[in-house]
């Protein structure tokens, strides 16, 4: 990729998310009174929340954006309490026992993952780090699949596929950083290729299904725009700071438009 073209690339994802994607994270509400929609949302979120954090963890051993990293992983944890504690309120509240068990796992297993996720960063913890973060990663998404089963209407459907489009976008950014920091390149690229293939087809589907409302449509242009940078940033040949930058920069952007998009898919119900 030439200079310009590089450049281009970088500005037009740094101008959505200012322009356009200002209330894609707004805070979840203080209360238990979810609709089961809107636990789909949030327990789904939990899962991108896991990987995020791991990535933010990466960055700052990288020193890419480091201040910028810090913010987001605490951000990000202090969400991933408020809203462990809204879906453990409601799975006890609705006498969900299945799900209930497994908010109890998370709520444990992200015991462990907090502290460890949060500390400094180092060599060592980033190897903690890469195998705690999966054990959360799994269980969150183990509770979303619980939930959307409980919906079980094809908009429940689209707000879990959204909604893992979010995780999709920061696990690829993890892994690419993971890759940076020398940890299991092989099969760290391998694994990083595959959820890029997933993030692919559920975009398809997503794009295909027939609930999609006009501003639906709209936000998932403009998704597949973002899509775009974030995919030529985590594809570009060679590793400079410049590219780690464009990863973490692009990162964001798509996780703003699709959490957008899970929302708009959240209230169609």
């Amino acid at each position: 990729m030439d200079r310009t073209r590089r450049h281009l690339i970088i500005a037009a994802a740094s101008l959505a998310p200012a322009a356009l994607l200002s209330n894609a994270m707004a805070a979840p509400p203080k209360d238990s009174g979810l609709s089961m929609l809107e636990a789909i949302n949030q327990a789904g979120r939990q899962r991108m929340l896991s990987q995020r954090m791991a990535k933010c963890y990466a960055q700052q051993l990288l020193g890419v954006k480091v201040d910028q990293a810090q913010q987001l992983l605490a951000a990000s944890a202090t969400r991933f309490d408020e809203q462990l504690a809204n879906l453990r309120r409601l799975t006890a509240a609705k006498d969900r026992a299945e799900a209930a068990a497994t908010y109890e796992q998370l709520a444990a297993l992200w015991g462990s993952y907090r502290v460890a996720v949060t500390a400094a960063p180092n060599a060592a913890g980033l190897a903690t780090v890469a195998k705690l973060n999966e054990q959360v990663l799994a269980t969150a998404h183990e509770g979303t699949q619980q939930l959307e089963k409980l919906q079980a209407t094809p908009i429940g459907t689209l707000v879990n596929l959204s909604g893992r489009q979010r995780m999709l976008s920061q696990r690829m950014a993890k892994f690419y950083f993971f890759e940076r920091a020398g940890l299991n390149a092989p099969e760290t690229n391998a694994a990083l290729k595959k959820s890029r293939a997933d993030f692919i087809a559920a975009f398809a589907q997503l794009k295909a299904a027939p609930q999609n409302s006009a501003e639906v449509r709209n936000w998932l242009a403009l998704a597949d725009t973002q899509w775009q940078f974030f995919d030529e940033a985590i594809s570009q040949a060679g590793n400079s700071r410049e590219h780690d930058q464009n990863v973490a920069t692009t990162s964001e952007n798509i996780l703003d438009a699709m959490d957008k998009l899970t929302a708009l898919y959240t209230q169609l119900g």
